[in-house]
């Protein structure tokens, strides 16, 4: 593939971006901009770099970043926070001195479309460097390396700068992550507090899991006349509180919510448990738009955010597009920043873990102190199963260990397995999977 090197606007810095992509010239306060242009009225993915003096640390850096992108940007929902450096250098002894990725999802107020975005951050020569790249969030998976290799060839001018200008390596007080620090053998920041505030959007109609049972019924051809109308009275109420009926009859919104139920192009149920008990997501997908019945999720469940559910047995129903489905099923599940910290021992006796969801919580004798602290969460299980037009997918299983993150599930030789995953990898093995089950492709994130 060809390239061209382009030259930031003070010509302090310079990237390398492939032929097809072009350079633009917008504000002033932009050093590089360049975008790959398409069709009109389709997002340019895009990616801008700017440079600000800075005398501080990568903590405090990342710390103005976060807060700059939750104040100016609609709707922002952090997926995570990892080590970066550009030229693909790998993370070093001492994280203060290493860069960062800050990748998350926003709305587009002009559109309402929903875009991902990286952010990645590093100092060198006393300046700032922060290179943004988004696209609509469906086309991330296709053009995010693509992204992330134009930001990685970002060098700077000698003249850039103060060269040989110290990166600050001390943390503000109070932002040290302790358990994290010792596992990895350096100081870091505590990132996790940051995906806890993200709580789940029930913006849908609470309905009575009953009535979603007569929709789909009525999906199947059930019709309801005068003579059994009495014995549906209350599920009829439900559906029609939500705008779903009118009457015995579905409404136009019913009818197209019936077509998700009877003609699914695909369909996925998350399985849950938690201290609550037993909890569903499930969505099926009819043309651009997925039907979603949301049970309470990971944030009410570990007391996070506040139950509105009417009762156990309701469940918040929308209608909204495929595009958005991976961003609300991360949010459901409770993805968010945390540092991988491997919990050792990584496989122990299955009748272990049973006797943790039985409430036993005497911690393993043999437990470091990653599992030693996520043995006494509030564990929150689930299990992704999906059906597409060439048939089921195998479902993946994942502890959700709050401020620890995610942990892979696995099972062999009556021996539980917890691997640790970054959030941003299950971020995209949930695009991955939405996308295989529709395509009837093999998911390729596993």
């Amino acid at each position: 593939m060809s390239t061209v090197t382009i030259t930031g606007r003070t010509d302090r810095a310079q990237m390398t971006i492939p032929e097809h992509w072009s350079a633009e010239d917008i504000r002033d306060e932009i050093e590089l901009l360049s975008v790959l242009k398409g069709k009109d009225g389709v997002f340019a993915p895009n990616l801008v770099v700017t440079l600000n003096a800075h005398d501080g640390s990568m903590a405090e850096f990342l710390s103005s970043a976060v807060g700059n992108i939750s104040q100016t940007l609609t709707e922002v929902r952090f997926i995570d926070i990892t080590l970066w450096n550009p030229g693909g250098a790998l993370p070093g002894q001492t994280p203060a001195l290493d860069g960062r990725a800050v990748t998350y999802t926003h709305v587009s107020p002009a559109s309402g479309e929903v875009l991902r975005t990286t952010d990645w951050l590093f100092i060198e020569n006393g300046l700032a460097v922060q290179a943004t790249g988004t696209t609509a969030a469906p086309d991330w998976m296709a053009l995010g390396p693509e992204l992330e290799q134009i930001a990685s060839s970002l060098v700077l001018a000698e003249d850039a700068g103060t060269a040989g200008a110290p990166v600050r390596t001390e943390l503000p007080e109070g932002a040290l992550d302790e358990l994290a620090s010792g596992e990895l053998g350096a100081p870091v920041e505590s990132i996790s507090g940051i995906g806890r505030t993200q709580t789940f959007d029930y913006a849908g109609a609470w309905v009575h899991a009953s009535a979603i049972a007569l929709l789909d019924e009525m999906a199947e051809g059930f019709r309801i006349g005068r003579i059994n109308a009495d014995s549906y009275r209350d599920q009829l109420a439900e559906l029609e509180s939500a705008g779903l009926a009118q009457g015995t009859k579905l409404t136009d919104t019913g009818e197209y919510a019936r077509l998700h139920l009877d003609e699914p192009d695909a369909s996925f149920r998350i399985s849950a448990a938690g201290s609550g008990g037993a909890m569903y997501y499930q969505a099926w997908l009819y043309g651009p738009t997925a039907l979603v019945t949301a049970g309470t999720g990971y944030h009410t469940q570990v007391g996070l955010q506040a139950d509105e559910a009417p009762s156990r047995d309701h469940v918040n129903v929308r209608i909204f597009p495929i595009t958005e489905l991976a961003r609300e099923m991360a949010s459901w599940l409770g993805v968010g920043p945390a540092w991988p910290l491997p919990a050792l021992p990584a496989g122990l006796p299955a009748e272990r873990f049973e006797q943790r969801w039985a409430g036993n919580t005497e911690i393993p004798g043999t437990a470091n102190p990653v599992l030693a602290a996520l043995w006494e969460q509030d564990w929150f299980t689930w299990e992704l199963s999906a059906q597409g037009p060439e048939g089921e997918i195998d479902p993946v299983a994942y502890l959700n260990g709050g401020p620890l993150g995610h942990y892979r599930l696995g099972s062999e030789d009556g021996r539980t397995w917890l691997m640790p995953t970054p959030s941003v990898y299950l971020y995209d093995q949930l695009d991955d999977l939405i996308a295989a089950t529709i395509y009837g492709r093999p998911a390729r994130l596993r």
